[in-house]
Order: structure tokens, then C-alpha cells, then sequence
């Protein structure tokens, strides 16, 4: 029998199930194949692109000799390879070729058609090619928003928008004319806007043509109060309804039935006033909408309470409602500053400030009309994390302490897994998904961690699908001493981008990320950065430090080839483990 094929049946005997990484890892340590000839990039043999510099990388059998047009190509121990190929215009054949230890061939071909992305060139008759307007999307606008459109048609025209108001033709980048610029706010008397924009362009003869826009615009009113309350304490603020593929920056979570004012839609998230000047936005399923009969008193602070119990400090904040929040953080010295919007400082506010262990003194100030902030000074470095939430209508800062002992084998450390099941993540060149080896190297982790004591907590321990959401919600309720998330990273670029890299989002995580970098760095890998205000999920929860480590990039072959190396793994797992004890030292300060 097989070698690898008696691993897999003694495996699944033992645990009950296969773990797929290891019987991987033994396929590449075993003998040598018969050629052949994988491509994880481009999928395709017939490629029509618009960027010279293409990338190809995939696997052949481990000793096959490759060739690229005639071209020797390195293959690493796995079998992968990864190759920068610079196009020249029109159609490039490439012809693969791997030739394995017994002289037999294998051929692949591959046609790129390179056409680059030809300048704008003006509009040549009278029409409108196209415009766009931002903010983007069907949208419910208030007085004093602003909508902004950018526009291209035929050059030298007369071009209106809204209430006839013009647009400015200006020039591209390379000089090219017939691209028109507006920008109007909207004004009470707008009420009756209410459809589609319409945007006209009369030429020298005075023809006009015109064209709507595809989304749709309403004017809410400012009469009366349009609110809403949150739904749970999973509810968040967004910086815009816009983002990247992790969704839009969150600005921070909301405990339940925060009351919200409503100014406006885009698309399908709210637009919430929070203080003059300073907006917001909420995804509509995460806010219970209602007029209120009446407006909400003023929220006056006049009395505020600093207490602490056997387990936690906390700040007590009475209001008159339940009022939206931000915080953030300082390090060295440690802060925790939140801001409240729609709450006044009463002149000559007191506070009732009992013995506490981890708060050495909490000020409060109005740094603008609407916003009261409480600066909670400690007596630490870096705070250790806190919980905002609220009961009745006071707002509680639950700020946790320094653990008294900072030794491993005393700390509550929360592990998640990256990815898992239908959720596979990034796929190597040599065939293993990022799934498996996040999970490899955590259990790695797990294991090495309760050798020196401390508890674990996992997000997982086999290859099973965890919504995102499940995942925060399990941490915030367990409310682990520290949380790392272990992925393995990725780019289209397999042959430039590598090495470690850590991620953060709130500035009292930034040591733990930083000292498990730091001790990554010492494994040889390249620096990938410590990178700061990160929208991960796992990177938003303020109630402990958490870092998200990207061990090395799967998708270049010399990386993946260091993490199929079991001694590798083990390896990173000494660093991390390193990297959370040098954070621990200097938590201690």
C-alpha cells in the first residue's frame, strides 16, 4: 500500500475524521511524478488583457524541469513555479513545457492578446456618453447635502443638472476636452425632487438632448424627528455605505436601542446625524425606524459615577436617552476616550470617584456642541480593553484590567482559525487551500500554548464553516485575555509579493500586532508591515487586544513552500508565542 494512502486510513482510525494537510504534506515529501502541468493563474489558454505585465504561476510534478518558450523556470521543492511575463502588443503564444525525471514531456499552451487601454479621446458627435453622480445609489437626501456629477459628452456645449444649474467643462488629465463638473446643494425649497436627475446639453445650434439618471433621488423633510434604535448590541456604524471586500469602515459598535437620528438613505444602509457637521451610517436591517411623538430631552451631564467591583472598573454616564457613541484609544499612557453625541457637560460637572485599580482619572470635556467626551486616563500602557453598553438609559464604560499576572499560563487566549469549509480561502499554486493550513498552524498554536498553561479558546478545530458573525459574537461573549485570528495571505502577484504581516484596528492593539511581527520577522520571512486601522471583523471588538497574523503570502510559491514544511510551521508557532510574551513584558509597564 501507498505510504501516503496507510497515513490517511491510520489518521481517520484514530481522530475520526481526515486531516487533509498532513496527507498533503506527506504527498510532497514522498518520490517523484509523472509530468504534468497545473495553472493556478491564468485559468484560461486563451487570455485577452490590457496590462502588459501578466503573471503565471500553478504546479508541475515535484523534479519536473520547466520550460517557458525554450526558457528554464524555477520549480521549488513542492512543484510550484510563479513567473513575470512583460507582453508586447497584440498576441503573445507561450508554450509550457515539463519534462519529468524519465524524459517524458508535457506541453501547455497559452495565448495572451495585449491590447493597452487606449486614452479618452473627445466625444466626436453630440450626444452624452455617460455620467455619474456621488454620492452613488438611490438616495434620500435632506437640506444641505451635497450631490457632485462629473460628466462626458460632446465638447463645447452648455450642460445643466438640477434646477438648470450648470456644469463647468473642464479637460482630462491628458488634455482631452468635453468632461463637464458640477456640484449643488440641496435646499429646502427641493422638496419636490422626487425621480430621476435629468442633465441636458444644448449645443451652438440649440439643440438640446437629455439624459436621466439610473438611480432615483427623494427629498426627506426636516420636519419632526425621523429615529430609529438599534436592534442589538451587534449593531455598528459605518464611516460611508461604501467600502472594499471587507465592507465598509466601521466606526464601532452600538449596544441595543440607541436611539438614532435619521438625515438620509444611500442605497440600502441610513444616513445618521450624529452632531452638526458629523454623519454616519447604518445598515437598514440594523435599526427599528419610528417618529417620535415629541423630541427627546437634552441630555445634560450633571452627575457622572467612577466605581469598580472584584472583576472590572467602570465609568457611569446618566442620560436622558439612549445616545449614540465612538471611543477610541491611546497607548503609553494608556486612554480610553469616548465621545457621546447629542449630551451636553454640565458647567462644574462632578463625578462621585470611588477606589478603583486600573483608572487613575477620568476628565470630562465639550470639544464641540453636541459631543461630550470622557477621557478615562490608567494607570497602564496600553489599555487591556473595555465594553461600552448601557443600562436604562446611563452609559457604562466597563474597562477591564491588567490581568495580575502576565505569565501564559494565567491568560485566557482566544484562536480563530481562518476560514473553514465551503469558506476555503486562498488557494496555493501547489494545491492546498488556506483553510487547512490557517487550521494546521492553529492547532499548532493551541497545542504549544497549553503546553505552557494557558486555556484556549477556538473558533474551530476541524474543517467546518463559521460565519464571520459567529465568530465576534463568540468572542465578545467568552471575552477572551487576548485574540488572534491565523490566516495565510494572497495576491495576483505571485512572484513579487510575499513575506509576514499583521493587522490591527484600534491603536491599543498595535503592540500585540507589532510584537508578533517583530518575532515573525526573526523566521526569515519578508516584512509584509504591521498595518493599522484594518476592517477585518476580528480586528473591531474593543472589549480585548486582538491581532489579526497573515503568517506568509500562500499565493508565492517560496512562501508556500516554507509553510508545507511541518518544522516551518512549528517554527512561526515558537515566534508568535514570542511575539505574545514580548507583548505581555511591556503590557506589565
Amino acid at each position: 500500500m501507498h505510504l501516503c494512502a496507510l497515513v490517511g486510513i491510520i489518521m481517520k482510525l484514530v481522530h475520526g475524521r481526515l486531516l487533509g494537510v498532513a496527507v498533503l504534506l506527506c504527498v510532497y515529501q514522498l518520490g517523484y511524478g509523472q509530468a504534468f502541468i497545473h495553472l493556478s493563474q491564468p485559468t484560461r489558454e486563451q487570455n485577452n488583457v490590457n496590462n502588459a505585465k501578466q503573471y503565471i504561476s500553478g504546479r508541475t510534478c515535484k523534479g519536473c524541469r520547466l520550460q517557458v518558450n525554450g526558457d528554464s523556470v524555477h520549480v521549488y521543492t513542492t512543484g510550484s513555479f510563479a513567473i513575470k511575463q512583460e507582453l508586447k502588443t497584440g498576441r503573445t503564444p507561450l508554450v509550457l513545457t515539463a519534462t519529468d525525471a524519465t524524459g517524458k514531456t508535457y506541453t501547455k499552451h497559452i495565448t495572451y492578446y495585449y491590447q493597452p487601454v487606449p486614452p479618452p479621446a473627445p466625444t466626436p458627435v453630440f450626444r452624452i456618453d455617460y455620467f455619474t453622480i456621488t454620492p452613488q445609489g438611490n438616495l434620500q437626501l435632506t437640506e444641505g447635502d451635497t450631490l457632485r456629477i462629473r460628466m462626458k459628452a460632446f465638447p463645447g456645449c452648455q450642460a445643466n443638472w438640477i434646477n438648470n444649474a450648470p456644469l463647468q467643462e473642464v479637460t482630462s488629465e491628458n488634455g482631452t476636452p468635453g468632461f463637464y463638473e458640477g456640484a449643488y446643494v440641496i435646499k429646502a425649497s427641493d422638496s419636490l425632487l422626487n425621480g430621476r436627475i435629468r442633465v441636458s446639453l444644448r449645443n451652438s445650434n440649440g439643440t438640446t438632448i437629455v439624459k436621466e439618471s439610473p438611480q432615483r433621488y427623494s427629498y426627506m423633510p426636516n420636519e419632526g424627528l425621523f429615529t430609529g434604535r438599534t436592534i442589538d448590541n451587534m449593531t455598528y456604524l459605518t464611516v460611508s455605505p461604501h467600502g472594499d471586500r471587507l465592507g465598509p469602515q466601521k466606526l464601532g459598535y452600538l449596544d441595543e436601542g440607541v436611539l438614532l437620528q435619521i438625515s438620509g438613505r444611500e442605497g440600502n444602509y441610513y444616513k445618521v446625524r450624529l452632531a452638526a457637521g458629523r454623519f454616519a451610517y447604518i445598515p437598514e436591517p440594523l435599526v427599528d425606524t419610528a417618529t417620535l411623538a415629541e423630541p427627546s430631552p437634552v441630555s445634560i451631564v450633571n452627575q457622572a459615577r467612577v466605581w469598580a467591583d472584584e472583576d472590572y472598573d467602570y465609568v457611569s454616564i446618566p442620560l436622558a436617552n439612549k445616545l449614540p457613541y465612538i471611543s477610541t484609544q491611546e497607548v503609553r499612557p494608556g486612554r480610553i476616550i469616548v465621545d457621546i453625541f447629542g449630551a451636553y457637560a454640565e458647567a462644574g460637572l462632578q463625578s462621585q470617584i470611588g477606589s478603583t485599580l486600573e483608572i487613575q482619572q477620568v476628565a470630562w470635556q465639550q470639544p464641540e456642541p453636541e459631543v461630550f467626551r470622557t477621557v478615562i486616563n490608567l494607570r497602564h500602557a496600553f489599555p487591556w480593553g473595555y465594553k461600552t453598553y448601557y443600562q436604562g438609559d446611563t452609559l457604562t464604560i466597563q474597562v477591564k484590567r491588567t490581568p495580575d499576572s502576565l505569565q501564559l499560563r494565567h491568560l485566557t487566549i482566544g484562536l480563530d482559525a481562518g476560514h473553514g469549509g465551503s469558506n476555503v480561502g486562498a488557494l496555493g499554486p501547489a494545491g492546498v487551500y488556506e483553510k487547512e493550513l490557517s487550521l494546521s498552524i492553529t492547532m499548532l498554536l493551541k497545542a504549544a500554548l497549553e503546553k505552557r498553561g494557558a486555556t484556549v479558546l477556538t473558533t474551530r478545530t476541524r474543517d467546518q464553516f463559521v460565519a464571520n458573525e459567529e465568530r465576534l459574537s463568540y468572542y465578545r461573549r467568552t471575552n477572551p485575555d487576548l485574540l488572534l485570528s491565523i490566516h495565510l495571505n494572497s495576491s495576483i502577484n505571485p512572484v513579487d509579493i510575499k513575506g509576514t504581516a499583521t493587522y490591527y484596528k484600534h491603536p491599543f492593539c498595535e503592540p500585540l500586532a507589532r510584537a508578533i511581527y517583530n518575532r515573525m520577522l526573526e523566521t526569515g520571512l519578508s516584512g509584509f508591515g504591521c498595518n493599522g486601522d484594518f476592517n477585518f471583523i476580528l480586528n473591531n471588538p474593543t472589549e480585548f487586544p486582538d491581532a489579526l497574523v497573515e503568517t506568509l503570502f500562500i499565493s508565492n510559491p517560496g512562501d508556500e513552500e516554507k509553510v508545507l514544511d511541518p518544522a516551518f510551521q512549528a517554527a512561526m508557532v515558537e515566534k508568535i508565542i514570542q511575539g505574545l510574551e514580548d507583548y505581555l513584558a511591556a503590557a506589565g509597564q
